[in-house]
């Protein structure tokens, strides 16, 4: 190849670099490959033909939102046959306006209006589960969401004033979640009574549920709020709850800290319904909660003995959830690093097992005596030693 012939060729491999980055280049030769200005994009569309192709047979299943990313309603669909119907009807006419929004997200996936809450997605919420609150929960409000819940739409008079003021949530929602305030929403001691003063809801853990205390609201929605014990004791203690539920969503926020456990929830727990290990499972103790379980707590004897070890019991699960990050951490990043000190040959080559060690002489002088039986020559010796030195420099 002539001069002038491999300056161009150099040239032509610049360009080509240049106006394609990220392809890779061809193994089998020096040239990265061909780049046309018509490539596909890195999305797959999707197609209105296709939506509604999914939509007419599966739509009552929610096939079609599945096809269009939007997994959350496709669930919804899917167990509430396309909201009875209605939402399937509602979406033959907004279903090219769904799938130029599904585009939009694939094509920006990380824009702050990919993530935008719709206008009609909130109506028709709305209208066929308004009086239990599934518009709130979609627009990331749970408060109202349980409190809609469990009230029936504040019995229907929230869900009619919703039906002005939908538009004006939509609008609000969407600004709080693109400034970043709607993470750091901390729960209301006001919502908190509300849903705890009700009798159904509070028998049945509303409360808790709502400060995402789902052991706890399990255990009362099953045994109706603690045989009433613990409903009761919630009215004095609510306060407290509020304030840790707040701190740990605080700290969730900031760094993430491990679990705890409190006293007072452990007794609760011990009182009512400690004969069947209740408070064994909240502490983790699961073995002690099963044996509790199948023997009544010991034949209550067990039952009766954790009531004056229980500040004990709740000490150790403490300790024992604090050293848990610790415990799974990977231990080879607490492995300290070897030095030339930490060597026996004084090198930075660690020791190790099984290698091959050269004898001790005037070019090796770290090397240990064979004294193990290994002879180089004529390879004897159980174990072979260990090489220790770096080979002495080239010298003619």
């Amino acid at each position: 190849m002539s001069t002038k012939e491999h300056k161009g060729a150099n040239q032509y491999n610049g360009i080509r670099y240049e106006r394609v980055e990220s392809t890779p280049q061809n193994v089998m030769t020096s040239y990265p490959p061909l780049s046309y200005p018509n490539q596909r994009p890195r999305f797959s569309p999707k197609s209105i033909l296709e939506a509604y192709m999914l939509a007419i047979p599966f739509g009552l299943l929610g096939f079609h939102h599945f096809y269009l990313r939007r997994p959350g309603f496709g669930i919804l669909y899917f167990f509430t046959f396309g909201l009875l119907g209605v939402g399937v009807l509602v979406d033959f006419f907004r279903l090219p306006c769904l799938v130029n929004d599904a585009n939009k997200r694939l094509q920006n996936p990380q824009s702050p209006p990919s993530e935008d809450k719709r206008v009609d997605d909130a109506y028709l919420l709305w209208f066929v589960f308004g009086l239990l609150g599934f518009h709130h929960f979609y627009l990331r409000n749970k408060s109202l969401g349980f409190l809609y819940f469990f009230t029936c739409g504040l019995f229907g008079i929230g869900w009619l004033i919703d039906c002005c003021r939908l538009y004006s949530v939509v609008q609000k929602t969407n600004e709080k979640h693109r400034s970043g305030m709607d993470k750091f929403e901390e729960f209301s001691l006001l919502m908190a009574y509300v849903l705890n003063i009700l009798p159904l809801p509070g028998i049945l853990g509303a409360h808790h549920f709502y400060l995402g205390r789902y052991f706890f609201g399990i255990a009362y929605f099953f045994t109706f709020g603690l045989m009433g014990v613990g409903w009761f004791t919630d009215l004095f203690r609510l306060p407290f709850l509020v304030n840790r539920a707040n701190e740990k969503l605080r700290n969730t926020s900031s760094a993430p800290i491990p679990s705890k456990v409190y006293l007072d929830d452990a007794y609760i727990l011990w009182f009512p319904l400690g004969f069947l290990g209740f408070h064994h499972f909240y502490l983790r103790r699961y073995v002690w909660g099963v044996l509790y379980f199948m023997s009544f707590g010991l034949f209550g004897i067990g039952w009766i003995v954790d009531l004056c070890r229980m500040p004990s019991l709740v000490k150790e699960c403490n300790e024992r959830l604090m050293m848990l990050p610790f415990l799974i951490h990977d231990p080879r990043e607490h492995a300290p690093n070897v030095t030339n000190s930490q060597t026996p040959g004084g090198n930075g080559v660690p020791e190790q097992q099984g290698g091959y060690q050269t004898p001790h002489n005037a070019l090796y002088p770290s090397a240990p005596p064979l004294d193990s039986g290994y002879s180089p020559q004529t390879g004897g010796g159980p174990n072979p030693p260990r090489y220790m030195d770096p080979p002495p420099p080239y010298t003619e």
